[in-house]
């Protein structure tokens, strides 16, 4: 195919030229692609307008031959190509580690926008600049150094850009031949939580990157993140805004699952293996390099980086078949109030969590009230005033027993001494701490795993949801209509009512270890750290939990 000399001429071979790229686009294998590539080349001698406008449009072509990408020549490439062409924006693109995610999407997708219309401005965002600057270094070296480019778009690429372009340098960011002059340049690259630029707005945002090791260390590094991300949204075009994300999973509270659980974007997740499990068939490695992997890595770096599932490098160790319901609470119970504490309420901070346990003669252990939000000092004594005063009140309850995280909490006993004093309502706190202190998170980990012998042994009940079932039909004619499991309910530090145990069950247990969400989860395991003592109990009747009909 060769480009006709008039603008009849060239009318026709553009609109055959697109008909062939659609069908490439859409319909092709790669065996057909890899034939009409040479045919195109080899027998028809394409000139440069054709393989110029080839290259806009097939990006699978530009990586490959324009880009001299050889590499990337492998049906599971080849097939991601298509598909982010067909349909770029709006996605994050969760994919394996060395699986051509960045290849494909930041450094060839941002080649392909520039030559598609030089007047755009692209803005890589990556954790910290360093990272960002690396991609854009990529994209800088092609189209300086590939003279096939340079030969192809003469009116976009410069010859010499050291020399010719106003800007060429990845602090400053790098300028292509344009007709506008906006104070954005082409491309450039910056931090996303260590300095992002005011006063501009991109046309096309890439977040590629932004979730690495660093930013999951704990809740707060996965708020100033997540925080950082919401901020950047601001720097688009405000006429027709773009974005593409880019990466792979570190924790399952991460700012990606942030993105997903809002539905921010939509979510493109492709694993190392077609299965998704470490023994599953590869998608791209060969099986040498997979085998080298898994004996390289953790079992913890595979599960993240290879399957994008953070779980499965944990062995979730917490099932949902563990979260059993109570209908009624036993008519006898000592009850243990545990607080976890977290700091200020300030927005850099994780939740404080208060458990209510109720222990039975058998040493069965119930839910039986709590919160798990942010909390200043004060919220913290109100929170804590309201359970105690509520469950002391309550029928059949023989003692309550209050216990506080001891370890950078001291403040909030000496305010809750204070407060007693002023308020003329006295009680003792017990001072609690896993042996061994809090110095690093495999503790509090540790702390929480002794929960999980209750809670397969049937010692663990959680509050019954749902339809009044015929033993709480029973308890409200014989006038114990307070024995009855309910909801706990609470409203957070933005005045949204949530439910405690919907919190627990779907950001913490089920994700445990492999979240930083873990507040509800300490707090309920120091019943551990009590002295805790069977109530009472005066009938048989007494020591039988209720548990749902089947």
């Amino acid at each position: 195919m060769t480009a006709g000399s008039n603008e009849a001429q060239e009318t026709t071979w553009k609109e055959r030229l697109d008909d062939e790229i659609h069908w490439l686009l859409h319909e092709a294998t790669l065996r057909q692609a890899i034939d009409y590539y040479y045919i195109l080349i080899n027998e028809a001698k394409a000139g440069d307008e054709v393989l110029a406008h080839l290259g806009k449009h097939d990006r699978f072509f530009l990586l490959t031959h324009l880009c001299s990408r050889a590499d990337a020549v492998h049906p599971w490439i080849y097939d991601r190509c298509r598909e982010v062409e067909r349909n770029t924006d709006g996605y994050i693109d969760l994919w394996a580690r060395d699986h051509y995610k960045s290849t494909i999407i930041t450094f060839a997708g941002s080649i392909q926008e520039i030559l598609k219309d030089p007047e755009i401005t692209i803005g890589i965002f990556s954790h910290t600049r360093p990272i960002a600057k690396a991609f854009a270094s990529q994209i800088k070296s092609e189209l300086e150094f590939n003279e096939t480019l340079k030969r192809l778009y003469p009116d976009i690429l410069w010859d010499n850009p050291r020399k010719e372009a106003p800007v060429w340098s990845l602090d400053n960011g790098f300028v292509v031949k344009r007709d506008s002059n906006p104070k954005e340049k082409t491309v450039e690259a910056w931090g996303l939580v260590d300095g992002q630029p005011v006063s501009k707005h991109y046309r096309l945002l890439i977040f590629d990157d932004v979730v690495v090791m660093a930013s999951v260390t704990n809740p707060d590094q996965i708020l100033k993140t997540t925080d950082h991300w919401e901020l950047a949204q601001n720097l688009g075009s405000s006429q027709n805004p773009r974005d593409w994300h880019v990466g792979t999973r570190y924790n399952f509270a991460d700012t990606w699952g942030q993105m997903i659980k809002r539905k921010a974007r939509i979510p493109r997740i492709y694993p190392a293996t077609k299965d998704g499990s470490v023994d599953g068939e590869t998608v791209f490695l060969s099986l040498k390099v997979w085998e080298n992997k898994k004996r390289e890595s953790s079992m913890a770096t595979i599960a993240c980086q290879q399957l994008l599932n953070p779980l499965a490098g944990s062995e979730q160790e917490m099932l949902p078949e563990w979260v059993r319901p109570y209908e009624l609470r036993p008519l006898t119970l000592n009850v243990y109030i545990l607080g976890d504490y977290a700091g200020s309420r300030a927005g850099g901070s994780s939740n404080t969590a208060f458990a209510v346990i109720g222990v039975d003669a058998n040493l069965n252990k119930y839910l039986l009230d709590g919160a798990v939000h942010k909390m200043n000092l004060d919220d913290r004594w109100k929170m804590l005033k309201h359970l105690r005063k509520k469950w002391v009140r309550a029928p059949g309850v023989q003692i309550v027993q209050v216990g506080y995280e001891r370890y950078g909490a001291q403040s909030d006993i000496q305010h809750f001494e204070t407060m007693m004093r002023i308020e003329g309502e006295s009680f003792p706190i017990e001072e609690v701490n896993y042996p061994g202190g809090d110095r690093a998170d495999h503790i509090k980990d540790n702390r929480i795993r002794r929960l999980i012998p209750d809670h397969k042994n049937w010692r663990f009940f959680y509050p019954y949801k749902g339809d009044v079932t015929k033993a709480q039909h029973k308890a409200i004619q014989d006038g114990q209509e307070f024995l009855l499991a309910k909801p706990i309910k609470q409203r957070n530090q933005d005045g949204m009512i949530y439910d405690i145990v919907d919190h627990l069950v779907n950001n913490e247990l089920l994700f445990f270890p492999a979240t930083t969400l873990k507040d509800m989860l300490d707090a309920m395991s120091r019943i551990y750290d009590m002295q805790v003592e069977p109530p009472m109990v005066y009938s048989e009747a007494d020591l039988l939990p209720e548990v749902p009909d089947d």
